[in-house]
């Protein structure tokens, strides 16, 4: 349609997961490309810059992995502190390569940055990069997002759906919260991984794909290993490379420069212009300990600027944010807390620690309690004495 009319018009389809074949057919009709949801800025800018430079004649030069560096360069990434660096150094080595690597972190940190940096700095920059959460899925939806399936195979299985695996084919496909994955699906990834090949539900025939696997995830596969609850040999497939983001809490002066950035973004955005940050206020942001690490950063940048009545952000903005969160470090990095001037539940503040340490180690009751430094004596009476519940516990017994 667009074609007919204007046939000079560069087109782009924006593809969804169910409409892969729809994708497919644009391509041969020739539409420019596809960008699939969900996308990145990044990516959707890239598209856009290449289709300008069709219409207007540019002739690209380089090749596509040497194009997208543009836009994935580490000098575009925000962070100035020496493990940050270093990491960057490191993607771009690993990004030469065709080994599969983990990128472990805690929540929040950034590993699906990292993973697309790795991607568009490859060799594979021109394939595509797809992108999975094996913790947003049932299992059984995961199975079938991962590898497809055939017409019938299932009730309301009522057309062929291409799966992830497929789709990824001569690209990158990213594996999030990696350890979320069943054991007979991480046997199922362990073959493609090997053979290089899988088949869809519902069908016989085998599908060939080459395909980079990125994983992510937040959680110690080796403690899961030993617990049997992550297969061995998939784990040492993954993990030829290694890449572990450290908190934002110990970047240092990365909260400041991160907070400039975030400032300058929904000020355009929020169309609410606001000059900067109070002295006070940026103490209160550098002492904070950022369990959510950069996502949480950015949500409370962006909840200030909608609160702030005037062209900076003061303390009394981030207190009405940081009300219920109660776990502010010292400035001075003492490691001692700061009471709130409005004083503090101490039965609150106390059952937050505990979820806290719980969250982090998956609710192992063992591990939490090292993080708290009491035994898991203490642990398990706080557990009862806060109401503290979570159904992997009622699984296990």
């Amino acid at each position: 349609y667009v074609r007919e009319k204007n046939p000079k018009t560069v087109v782009v389809v924006n593809s969804a997961i169910d409409t892969v074949q729809e994708g497919v057919r644009a391509v041969k009709e020739e539409a420019f490309g596809i960008i699939q949801k969900p996308f990145t800025l990044p990516e959707l800018n890239f598209q856009i810059r290449k289709a300008l430079d069709r219409q207007a004649g540019v002739k690209e030069e380089g090749g596509p992995a040497e194009r997208f560096q543009n836009i994935y360069q580490p000098a575009n990434f925000i962070g100035q502190c020496p493990q940050i660096k270093d990491l960057f150094n490191i993607v771009m080595r690993v990004a030469k390569t065709s080994s599969s690597v983990i990128i472990t972190g805690e929540t929040g940190t950034g590993k699906e940055l990292i993973a697309g940096a790795i991607h568009y700095n490859s060799s594979r920059a021109a394939g595509p990069f797809v992108r999975v959460n094996c913790a947003a899925l049932p299992e059984n939806l995961l199975e079938s997002e991962l590898f497809g399936y055939e017409r019938g195979a299932f009730t309301g299985a009522e057309k062929l759906r291409i799966g992830r695996f497929e789709q990824a084919n001569k690209g990158t496909i990213f594996l999030d919260e990696v350890a979320d994955m069943s054991l007979y699906t991480q046997a199922k990834v362990l073959r493609v991984l090997q053979e290089k090949e899988f088949e869809r539900l519902g069908s016989n025939e085998s599908v060939k794909t080459d395909v980079r696997i990125i994983s992510a995830t937040n959680m110690d596969l080796i403690e899961l290993m030993e617990k049997k609850h992550f297969r061995e040999d998939l784990y040492y497939r993954l993990n030829v490379v290694t890449i572990h983001l450290p908190p934002l809490r110990e970047r240092g002066d990365d909260v400041k420069l991160l907070t400039q950035f975030f400032l300058k973004k929904y000020s355009a955005e929020l169309n609410h212009r606001i000059k900067g940050v109070e002295p006070e206020a940026v103490r209160m942001l550098a002492g904070y300990h950022w369990p959510g690490n950069i996502r949480e950063l950015e949500n409370t940048i962006e909840r200030a600027m909608v609160l702030a009545e005037g062209e900076k952000i003061t303390k009394d903005d981030l207190k009405l944010i940081f009300a219920h969160r109660p776990y502010t470090r010292n400035v001075e990095g003492n490691g001692q807390l700061l009471l709130p001037e409005e004083g503090v539940d101490l039965d609150e503040l106390e059952k937050s620690f505990v979820v806290q340490a719980l969250e982090r180690t998956d609710y192992v009751q063992k591990e939490a309690a090292k993080l708290l430094n009491v035994s898991s004596r203490v642990l398990n009476y706080k557990i009862k004495q806060f109401g503290i519940t979570h159904p992997k516990w009622s699984q296990n017994r």
